[in-house]
């Protein structure tokens, strides 16, 4: 019988149970979601806030996209470092406690920079939630079988989008903004000691034995692999197109289609959710399969997927039926959500054990770096066309950027694929 090396019977030792792996990423989702919804409910609500707090549009995306997203960035990394220790769950429940209380302080506001300090603490709170969650899969999970766990994971993004639009909105219209906030902020609170109870509060990491071939890629290292920094161009390029949807396509609703929010909380925050689900669950499914046979999979299907899709990145702000517009922006929505499995899969093939953590929160640093760009460039734009164009400036905004980014993220992908078998690190 041929023995197992000791570095590698340890490492069998300490990954969870298939069943506890499992239940681990699903309550991760329900996580997942909780983050994303209380992400999401200043853009949801953007309306209301702008009009009871006498923000402009330039404000809006300044509070809930580059003010938010560039402390999500910075911060991020330091919790993945912890997180690379193995504190997934002391990290991950911190941190579900802190965004959940700031998300509640949010809803006492009375001034757009009382709002923008609070999602100063949302942010921190959510910025190691993430990459913790991605750790945890590539832990307990063979790097063939990781992206359905991380497209489950990443289902929190379409179910917190339709969570968002659909109660948020019906609940703000019935009972106001600021009780929404307090409402969804306090969910957050109460999930964090069911995350300390079955993902656990720390997990033994893998040791690489004295005379190992397994390579201690440091993050320097890592960031200065070619086909890891063109995924990363990549991402940040969705970002800043999904940032820009996320922020603004309510409002864009709203005012040109004349939708009311408990109308575009319902219809939009349906067909998001639906297409947003359906897009992850295939992509994650088929990256799995397809990769079994060539890692290269991970990217060209990402690629295939945005093609298929751009078109309707367009349409959304052409078509007059507020139906089409509906439909056209959900299948545009699913380029934001899909790409993320595939593409993290994708990553943690070229970072070390120690690093995969750290490897996701780069990631997210620059996507929320270089993504806050979408949101406050799309209101600069729209308030300049705003004179000429009136309310259907913020539809213009939105097509100048959207289609854009995700064209320039098709290329990054390509580059990518180029380079990437030769920089996979097999451990």
């Amino acid at each position: 019988m041929t023995s197992v090396p000791a570095s590698l019977d340890s490492v069998t030792q300490t990954t969870h149970p298939a069943r506890r792996a499992w239940a681990a990423v699903l309550l991760l989702a329900v996580v997942g979601t909780l983050n994303y919804v209380d992400r999401f409910l200043p853009a949801v609500l953007a309306e209301p806030i702008r009009l009871d707090l006498s923000l402009s549009d330039t404000a809006i995306g300044v509070i809930n996209g580059f003010g938010f997203l560039v402390v999500y960035a910075v911060i991020g990394i330091p919790i993945a470092r912890i997180a690379d220790r193995g504190a997934f769950g002391l990290v991950i429940s911190g941190c579900l406690t802190l965004w959940g209380a700031m998300t509640m302080l949010g809803g006492a506001v009375t001034s757009g920079l009382q709002l923008a300090a609070t999602r100063v603490g949302v942010a921190v709170g959510e910025a190691g939630s993430t990459p913790a969650a991605h750790a945890y899969v590539a832990r307990n999970f063979a790097a063939e079988r990781r992206a359905a766990p991380l497209s489950v994971i990443t289902l929190s993004i379409p179910l917190a989008s339709a969570a968002s639009l659909a109660a948020g909105g019906l609940l703000a219209q019935s009972f106001g903004w600021r009780t929404t906030f307090v409402v969804m902020g306090a969910i957050s609170v109460l999930f964090a000691p069911l995350v300390l109870l079955v993902v656990g509060r720390r997990q033994a990491m893998p040791t690489v034995a004295p005379g190992s071939d397994q390579p201690q890629t440091s993050a320097w290292q890592l960031v200065r692999k070619p086909s890891y920094l063109a995924i990363v161009g990549a991402a940040a390029c969705i970002s800043v197109a999904g940032y820009s949807l996320t922020t603004f396509a309510p409002a864009y609703l709203m005012r040109v289609h004349d939708m009311s929010l408990g109308q575009v909380g319902v219809q939009y925050g349906i067909a998001s959710g639906v297409a947003g689900i359906l897009g992850l669950l295939v992509v994650g499914r088929v990256a799995d399969r397809l990769s079994a046979r060539d890692p290269r999979w991970l990217l060209s299907l990402t690629m295939a997927m945005i093609a298929a899709l751009l078109p309707f990145s367009s349409l959304a702000f052409l078509v007059k039926s507020s139906t089409l517009t509906v439909c056209f922006l959900a299948l545009s929505y699913v380029v934001g959500i899909a790409y993320m499995a595939p593409s993290i899969a994708a990553i943690q093939r070229l970072a070390a054990p120690a690093q995969r953590a750290t490897a996701s929160a780069v990631l997210l640093f620059f996507s929320a770096i270089l993504g806050s760009a979408g949101p406050f460039f799309t209101g600069v734009i729209s308030d300049a066309l705003k004179a000429d164009l009136g309310d259907m400036s913020l539809g213009r905004a939105l097509l100048i950027i959207v289609p854009a980014m995700q064209v320039l993220a098709i290329v990054f992908y390509f580059l990518a694929n180029r380079r990437f078998l030769r920089e996979i690190v097999t451990a």
